[in-house]
């Protein structure tokens, strides 16, 4: 009887200190935040008539943030500016600075997501996207970027063949035979795209103000795909003593690794300029297995994508990358995979041998028939590689 006495006192210590650890990192992270003026007086207090920031959300716009955590948006996307250590989500155009606990006082359900399937969407109401775009977009995100993964919700929406006040014209003008149809938005709908366009961090804040991200000598840049190109140029002079053609592979591969979209990067984007992923998220790439070892697996992945659990390197990675092969807006063609590829294996500490086309060519025409938004899992490939 005592044994089991000193057991329950000894669970009842453990989630004690557990719950007060919880209690006490909460209260040093957040303390008594609260909304406050972009700029302090000297001593530390608030100007008088100061703008308050940040400001709540409009009960629509809060309304549609369970639209949208029902939805599971929260699954493929964030709503987190990371730091510049962590990232370099101000330098590809997602935000002004890096987002801080003060930004999320006044939500109650804080949707940062853990996982960057899509594009972060903390500052989405800031990037220009009409309500009628992310109506079109929430209907059916093949209508705007083509071959997109992200999972259309027409349920969202009364569709009619002809015009009626308050519809919107869906068609997709990428499909020469698609039929004219509109789409009347429900409350719904209008409740997620109030929330969307309600998320923007546009103010400074006295711990957090403002990054500018270009310096004295990129002034005249006015694109983030700009900056990254030139932040780390390679040129021809630049790979010196490398074959001409394999200079020329590498270069294009560079341009295609770091090109920015409006959506979101493409590999630079999850994997960084430096190569190194994001740990616990993303695998890197800079002395990868998977992009040090086998050929064909590498390139499989390029065409189809990846999801679910990976080993690489010994640690495990959960998450899901897209095919760039056949599934993207403008799919890469075999000659821009196997530069991209290239370049990945011959850049940072990388130096193994070169892909070619035609071995891109040999890897997607023996899986012509795979569905073309089928992802490939570590086991199937594991399979494959043991059978051949």
């Amino acid at each position: 009887m005592n044994n089991i006495f000193k057991f329950a006192i000894y669970i009842f210590l453990t989630l004690a200190f557990a719950w007060l650890a919880f209690f006490v990192g909460a209260k040093n992270q957040y303390g008594d935040l609260e909304p406050t003026s972009e700029y302090l007086e000297e001593n530390k207090s608030v100007p008088k008539d100061a703008d308050l920031f940040p400001k709540s959300m409009s009960g629509n716009a809060q309304l549609g943030a369970k639209e949208y955590l029902s939805l599971g948006c929260v699954t493929c996307h964030t709503q987190q500016v990371r730091t510049i250590d962590a990232g370099f989500d101000v330098e590809r155009g997602w935000g002004q600075r890096p987002s801080v606990p003060r930004d999320y006082i006044l939500q109650k359900e804080v949707l940062l997501g853990h996982n960057r399937v899509g594009p972060d969407l903390a500052n989405i109401g800031l990037r220009g996207y009409t309500r009628e775009w992310l109506h079109k977009h929430l209907f059916n995100p093949q209508i705007l970027v083509e071959g997109s993964i992200c999972q259309p919700s027409p349920f969202l929406y009364d569709v009619a063949n002809e015009y009626s006040t308050g519809a919107i014209n869906a068609d997709n003008e990428a499909d020469d035979n698609a039929s004219t149809i509109f789409i009347k938005p429900t409350l719904r709908a209008n409740r997620i795209v109030s929330y969307l366009e309600s998320l923007k961090q546009d103010y400074e804040l006295p711990e957090m103000s403002f990054i500018e991200t270009q310096d004295e000598d990129a002034e005249d840049v006015e694109d983030v795909e700009d900056v990254i190109l030139a932040e780390e140029s390679t040129t021809k002079e630049a790979q010196s003593g490398v074959p001409t053609w394999l200079a020329d592979q590498i270069a294009s591969g560079k341009e295609i690794y770091s090109k920015v979209t409006p959506g979101g990067g493409m590999c630079v984007g999850c994997h960084l300029p430096n190569g190194l992923g994001q740990p616990g998220a993303i695998p890197p790439l800079d002395g990868s297995d998977w992009v040090l070892g086998d050929k064909e697996r590498l390139i499989k992945i390029s065409i189809h994508g990846l999801m679910g659990e990976v080993v690489v390197n010994g640690k495990k990675y959960v998450g899901a990358m897209q095919g760039f092969g056949q599934t993207l807006g403008s799919p890469l063609n075999d000659q821009q995979i196997a530069d991209v590829l290239t370049y990945i294996r011959n850049e940072w500490g990388n130096s193994v041998s070169a892909i070619s086309p035609e071995e891109v060519k040999a890897v997607r025409d023996s899986h012509k028939n795979r569905e073309l938004t089928s992802m490939w899992t570590e086991a199937e490939l594991q399979k494959q590689n043991s059978s051949d």
